[in-house]
């Protein structure tokens, strides 16, 4: 028997699992919410330290004094921090989802070129990357660039915090946009633009690798032995649909938190120009010599909470069991309301960052349950439309959907999913699994685990199937297709209008 622990940095909140090794039970769990602030309308960051500590108090309550023989780290991917050559950090890390830096995205495509870098990069230039946001910083705090030893992605700089070793896994480097994917290396090209070099950036290594122990003071910080081996974790989303077998051919997971993430994982890089068009991302997966091809959409689950936050004045917190409860009786029959799901963005397969979200075909009959329902409807049409494309680019068969993340709660957004893709989806017993999926990781890394399928095995993972209605699904065949996908190009031209004034 041997304990691991997975610690994920999510955008909400902060959770750490303690995983016994054979029989894969979850033997403890806490969590604490992300600490974030907004000093200016718009902004949206993370201070380094409170970061730290709450990593440092979930480690202490969930494995303290504990004999813990690894630990790996899954991670917001995006956001990092410059520090100076004894680690600290030199500004506070710029949330992902933080938009200041949009005009240096759209720069880095007009430099390099959108085709040639998604053919390096496997991706298309945003706000959310790395990489704008240490341009934002170059011109705006132009003082810190001469102070800079390192930029740290956000999982390396709690990484290093804990052992004093700079490293990230090849999926967590892929969203700093300065990964050549061809060669698994940073790319000379994009250093240059960026006006860093190699030694600027941490050491690269496959998800699974182990790193070193605990340093002394981190071990006191967290109550943890010296001895725990710290191993490097990844992407949250990859590291959760590691956790859920979504390696496995055919496999999709849907993976849904704070934003929403369509994985499938491919065997090679796919520098496929067609992809980059439609806001795909291809690059390294967790797991070594595999790739993903990814949709996404920048708010789900927050859009979720938005709308019954709305809908559930004066209370606390929302009320979803009611919602549902006042939903249920419009699925597959009521037409609307419909919203196009554009919060922030319109994610994949629109590619269009000015696009915004829209209600349509509402009137005074309609209920709060309606207006619900409409909302997960339509994110469920996202999805399927995500799917069909990401078919047709890889030249795959989806045979197996895969749910997991933090909207599964909402067993109607999950039937919903079902009727809607006309097929049935699979809902993982698995706790926090992105965590769980971190904890697999550590357990490879310290050689408790000699292959991802035996790690797999240890969790022994169970779930729920949920089965599509075929009248619901026919319904919803010809609201998708009359309603859904027509949605977004005739509403282009006003949210593009919009946008100027």
């Amino acid at each position: 028997m041997a304990l691991l622990v997975g610690l994920d940095l999510g955008t909400t909140s902060i959770k750490a699992i303690l995983l016994e090794s054979d029989t894969g039970e979850i033997l403890a769990a806490t969590s604490r919410p992300t600490p974030v602030f907004h000093p200016r309308p718009g902004w949206s960051e993370h201070d380094p330290d409170a970061l730290w500590q709450a990593c440092a108090s979930c480690l202490k309550e969930c494995a303290g004094g504990l004999q813990v023989k690894a630990l790996a780290i899954a991670s917001m991917a995006e956001a990092g921090l410059p520090v100076d050559a004894r680690g600290n950090s030199l500004y506070p890390v710029i949330a992902w989802h933080d938009r200041r830096s949009s005009p240096q995205a759209v720069q880095i495509e007009r430099v390099v070129g959108r085709e040639q870098l998604y053919t390096i990069t496997g991706q298309r230039s945003s706000a959310s990357f790395g990489l704008t946001k240490w341009l934002w910083l170059r011109e705006n705090q132009p003082e810190i660039v001469p102070q800079t030893a390192a930029w740290l992605p956000l999982p390396a700089y709690i990484l290093f915090r804990l052992c004093g070793h700079k490293a990230v896994d090849y999926s967590i480097a892929s969203r700093a946009l300065l990964l050549d994917q061809n060669s698994l290396t940073w790319s000379p090209a994009l250093l240059e633009l960026a006006g860093l070099t190699e030694n600027h950036l941490p050491t690269l290594a496959p998800a699974g690798t182990p790193v070193a122990t605990l340093t002394p003071q981190a071990a006191q910080e967290t109550g943890l032995s010296a001895g725990v081996l710290c191993v490097l974790g990844g992407h949250d989303h990859l590291c959760a649909s590691f956790a859920a077998g979504g390696h496995l051919p055919g496999t999709a997971v849907d993976s849904t938190g704070t934003a929403e993430a369509v994985v499938l994982v491919i065997p090679g890089f796919l520098p496929n120009p067609v992809a980059a068009s439609l806001g795909l991302a291809c690059y390294a997966h967790v797991l070594p010599g595999k790739y993903v091809l990814k949709g996404g959409l920048k708010a789900a689950g927050s859009a979720i909470e938005w709308l019954a936050r709305i809908l559930s004045p004066g209370s606390e917190h929302p009320d979803y069991a009611a919602l549902e409860t006042e939903a249920w009786p419009g699925v597959g029959k009521t037409p609307g309301p419909l919203w196009l799901p554009h919060f922030l963005e319109s994610g994949s397969p629109e590619a269009d960052p000015i696009s915004r979200a829209a209600l349509i075909g509402a009137h005074l009959g309609h209920t709060r349950g309606d207006f619900f329902r409409g909302l997960l409807e339509s994110l469920s049409f996202w999805l399927r439309e995500n799917l069909e494309t990401m078919q047709e680019i890889a030249g795959v068969s989806i045979e197996k959907v895969v749910l997991i993340g933090g909207t599964t709660r909402l067993e109607l957004l999950c039937q919903l999913k079902a009727d809607i893709l006309n097929r049935p989806v699979f809902l993982p017993d698995i706790y926090e699994a992105s965590a769980t999926g971190a904890a697999l990781l550590a357990g490879i890394g310290c050689g408790l685990f000699h292959t991802p399928e035996d790690a797999l095995t240890s969790i022994r993972s169970r779930g729920r199937v949920f089965e599509p209605d075929s009248t619901r699904s026919a319904w919803y065949d010809h609201l998708y297709h009359r309603v859904y996908t027509p949605l977004y190009r005739s509403l282009r031209e006003i949210h593009h209008s919009l946008s100027q004034l």
